[in-house]
């Protein structure tokens, strides 16, 4: 029967007898994964093209002007296969906009508004009482508005775990403060660094050792122009 359904035995975890351990307290929210790829990318994005269509969806991006800071997505954004954060906040700060026109129902704008200042508000380094109440306010604009996507047909239910998840924010940030210092962005951002940039230096062949030494190259190279500025400082005090 397990068999069938997919399920996978639970076997007795460690700190099941434990007065004072809180299983659910370990799983801190993450604004990569939940809010980005999540929310965003996985669902939000999704019922928007279902809705508007992906040709004039893209016809919306590839027509938005080319403005400093901002990337413009000439082939517009459902051809993009492999997505970073760094790709998710540059369409977060157009996506509005493209809807704008193209959007069947007011509520389609009112759910990307409300979502998206969620995402803006939960980025913040840190928080006051006011900060979190706005929070709170565009969690609920959007579960207010976010019906008109189960009425238009583009998705079934709202029983996702990624948007269950949202209603745990505040308290994460009231327990363990802002959620920067959660985020899993910064450890993506080190396996970049010291995984895949490694890696492609090398041949592909023994690759553990090439990579070390790669690092170790990479480190002298940082460490001896760390002391080049230092003695660059150092020398130019001198004439003042």
């Amino acid at each position: 029967m397990s068999e069938v359904f997919g399920l996978q035995p639970i076997f007795s975890p460690f700190w099941a007898d434990l007065p004072h351990a809180d299983i659910f307290t370990v799983i801190a929210s993450d604004i990569l994964h939940q809010l980005h790829q999540g929310i965003f990318k996985d669902h939000f994005k999704k019922w928007c093209m279902v809705l508007m269509g992906k040709q004039d969806f893209n016809a919306h991006f590839h027509a938005m002007p080319v403005f400093s800071g901002l990337h413009h997505f000439k082939e517009g954004i459902s051809k993009v296969k492999q997505w970073t954060g760094a790709d998710h906040k540059q369409v977060q700060h157009i996506f509005l906009t493209a809807l704008i026109g193209t959007a069947p129902h007011p509520d389609v704008i009112k759910a990307g508004s409300s979502l998206l200042n969620f995402i803006y508000l939960a980025q913040y380094q840190s928080h006051i009482d006011c900060m979190l109440v706005a929070l709170q306010q565009a969690l609920d604009g959007f579960h207010t508005a976010k019906d008109v996507f189960v009425k238009r047909g583009c998705h079934k239910h709202f029983n996702v775990p990624k948007i269950h998840s949202l209603q745990h924010y505040i308290e994460m940030i009231r327990s363990l403060g802002s959620l920067d210092g959660l985020n899993t962005e910064t450890s993506e951002w080190l396996h970049i660094n010291f995984a895949k940039k490694a890696y492609t230096a090398s041949n592909r062949r023994d690759y553990s050792i090439q990579m070390t030494r790669w690092l170790q190259c990479q480190e002298a190279v940082i460490w001896f122009s760390s002391f080049l500025t230092w003695l660059y400082d150092k020398e130019l005090r001198k004439f003042w």
